[in-house]
């Protein structure tokens, strides 16, 4: 079975990687994947794959298969915006290439792991699944902004139930059992407005925000370390002033505090410490988590609260046991675990519906966002592997 899995990824190694790069040249950021989806779409049907849908959300599920045993592979086909082309050596979306490397918006995080997702489909289709089996290929949108979201979509609608998901991330082929959860929490401060001429008859929202954030620097540097994921972090990423004029002493100010979770953080636990802050009671400040509403390519409107939080599949899980099988088979060496410093749509499917969930993706997470983004083509092949390989073994 090896050898076969090896000759069929053979065949199709140069159509991997042209999917690949067509992929990086259409530009799908976030709330715009419509025309990705619709072309992956029209490629899952090209490959055989049984049963192919778009969801009201705008996610594309491909099917292999009918059998009861379900395995999911995840990834989404939004990426960030390209920010100043002046920072990039090459197009980013021209899908350049060399003898061993593709650059460009995407490669890494991460149409890579995507495009060998739906060839793993496409080469079970042709050797034969499992007749117990039944495999998902999900193409996810809105994960950049929102991770977790399309996949409480699709279990809350009964769209797949999974027995298992893998996250075809970047994790450097590493085996990945976890990630780092964040929270985006709004703190706003209300002052009394006045002229800009006479401060003194005014409140300045403003400096009463000052002191709330000199305090978050303090409890930054005082936050707990966790032996898996290091120093819990909080960073303030925007800041807002409701001044009516800018000659107008603001009576209002907010701001949006980026918070890295460990395994023992809730959110409770986290608007707790902040409400607890020395400045935010003698402000009186609002502390909330954030709140993003707005509507997918498709038109779907939705509302999420912004909190993600941390997962952890146990080694000793008889899924991670597989993977583990699967791995040390492939590269003749036990993987050495990692957990992503990132969030990803596990805070839905292992955080929030504890379905075991499984990282493993091509590209190295470093080039993630970056204007070096890149991704080795031996990291298609080796993930395409996987896939395949996981998929029969969770058969067995």
């Amino acid at each position: 079975m090896i050898k076969m899995i090896k000759d069929k990824i053979a065949i199709y190694k140069d159509e991997l990687i042209q999917l690949t790069k067509e992929m990086v040249q259409i530009d799908s950021v976030i709330f715009n994947e419509k025309e990705i989806i619709d072309f992956l779409a029209n490629k899952m049907v090209e490959y055989g794959y049984d049963e192919v849908i778009v969801d009201d959300m705008g996610n594309l599920i491909g099917r292999i298969g009918d059998g009861n045993k379900v395995i999911a592979i995840d990834g989404h086909v939004d990426t960030v915006e390209q920010g100043d082309l002046a920072n990039w050596e090459f197009d980013p979306l021209k899908g350049k290439e060399d003898d061993k490397i593709i650059f460009g918006r995407g490669s890494c995080d991460q149409k890579g792991g995507v495009a060998s997702a739906i060839f793993a489909g496409r080469i079970l289709k042709e050797i034969g699944l499992p007749k117990d089996t039944k495999l998902y290929v999900v193409c996810s949108i809105l994960e950049e902004f929102f991770e977790g979201m399309n996949w409480q979509f699709i279990i809350d609608n009964k769209l797949i139930k999974p027995d298992v998901v893998i996250l075809t991330e970047p994790s450097g082929l590493e085996l990945t059992l976890g990630h780092r959860g964040r929270c985006d929490i709004n703190v706003s401060v209300k002052g009394i407005s006045s002229h800009g001429s006479e401060p003194d008859k005014g409140e300045n929202a403003i400096y009463k925000m000052n002191e709330i954030i000199t305090d978050l620097m303090k409890l930054h540097s005082s936050l707990p370390t966790d032996e898996i994921f290091g120093k819990d972090t909080l960073a303030v990423t925007k800041v807002r002033s409701e001044a009516v004029s800018i000659n107008a002493v603001p009576d209002g100010c907010s701001i949006i505090i980026d918070r890295r979770l460990s395994r023992n953080d809730t959110l409770e636990s986290v608007l707790k410490e902040i409400r607890n802050l020395k400045s935010v009671k003698k402000h009186n400040a609002e502390v909330k988590v954030a709140k993003s509403e707005g509507k997918s390519y498709s038109g779907f409107a939705y509302s999420v609260d912004c909190f993600y939080p941390t997962w952890i599949l146990n080694e000793e899980h008889p899924m991670a046991q597989k993977a583990k099988m699967v791995y040390k088979t492939m590269f003749a060496k036990d993987p050495q675990i990692k957990y992503w410093r990132f969030s990803t749509n596990g805070v839905a499917t292992m955080g929030k519906y504890n379905i075991p969930t499984i990282g493993f993706g091509p590209g190295e997470e470093k080039y993630a966002h970056t204007s070096e983004e890149q991704l080795p083509k031996d990291h298609l092949i080796k993930a395409l592997e996987f896939y395949i390989s996981f998929c029969l073994e969770f058969s067995k």
